[in-house]
């Protein structure tokens, strides 16, 4: 499984020629069916298209680089953007989390994703900086009901019960340490 924040700005290598296309700049993601969609590239050219590369035409995700197999399937996103795969597409970071009791779960700051099914698995909460510093952030899986608004994402009781804690914060390296 995949981190958002950890496949931003990795470079991406193309097997055929052993040429970087270009830097992962941003994820696409499509949040109502919780599929992710495409990577967002920058690349180094005279041209000024953004390039997008499909999730299926990735091959690997390494700690320090993606891997595709051709540079022909990058494909430009202003030709791409507004066709029927992509008009669902949306942002998933910066979502406010709710329960269907109506409690404030937190703020989406990071997506966890399998590539391989184009899939998003899970999301990384955020109760505020002073949570995240004491207790660490949490990561709520996505199975079950779970339904992405523009907005919101709203989550079954059930859910709430499967958050977990990602055992940051102060509070756990001192627990660790006694």
């Amino acid at each position: 499984m995949e981190k958002y924040s950890e496949v931003l700005g990795l470079p991406v290598i193309c097997v055929e020629n052993g040429k970087k296309v270009g830097v992962v700049k941003n994820i696409i993601f499509c949040p109502k069916k919780k599929k992710l969609l495409a990577f967002l590239l920058e690349c180094k050219s005279y041209e000024f298209n953004k390039k997008i590369i499909m999730t299926e035409d990735i091959v690997k995700i390494g700690k320090d680089a993606v891997i595709i197999n051709e540079e022909n399937t990058l494909k430009d996103f202003r030709k791409t953007k507004n066709t029927d795969e992509f008009i669902d597409k949306g942002e998933v970071i910066g979502l406010r989390v709710y329960s269907k009791k109506g409690e404030d779960m937190g703020i989406v700051k990071d997506v966890m994703f399998d590539y391989k099914n184009s899939s998003i698995e899970g999301v990384e909460i955020s109760d505020g900086l002073i949570q995240d510093i004491v207790k660490g952030r949490n990561v709520l899986p996505l199975i079950g009901k779970v339904e992405f608004g523009n907005e919101v994402i709203l989550v079954d009781s059930d859910v709430v019960e499967e958050i977990m804690e990602t055992g940051g914060g102060i509070k756990n390296i001192i627990d660790s340490r006694k």
